[in-house]
């Protein structure tokens, strides 16, 4: 899957699951810009991805295959 449709796809579920980017900032703690560079696939933030999957409720390696094991569940 490339970036793009990535992206595409963490979108819809955004849109699916009635979260904005401010939530997910929330929640992770962590500014705007940092967010999207995890969705367009400019940076890992492992943490990010974790928290973005459960609020959707879909598992992390749905979107990232590439997510190392410790960061796949919650601690």
């Amino acid at each position: 899957m490339s970036d793009l449709e990535r992206f595409r796809l963490i979108r819809s579920e955004m849109v699916r699951n009635g979260l904005t980017y401010q939530q997910i900032c929330d929640e992770a703690r962590v500014s705007r810009q940092r967010v999207t560079q995890v969705f367009k696939g400019a940076a890992k933030g492992y943490r990010i991805r974790l928290v973005f999957t459960q609020l959707c409720g879909i598992p992390v390696t749905s979107l990232w295959p590439d997510t190392p094991p410790q960061y796949r569940e919650a601690a």
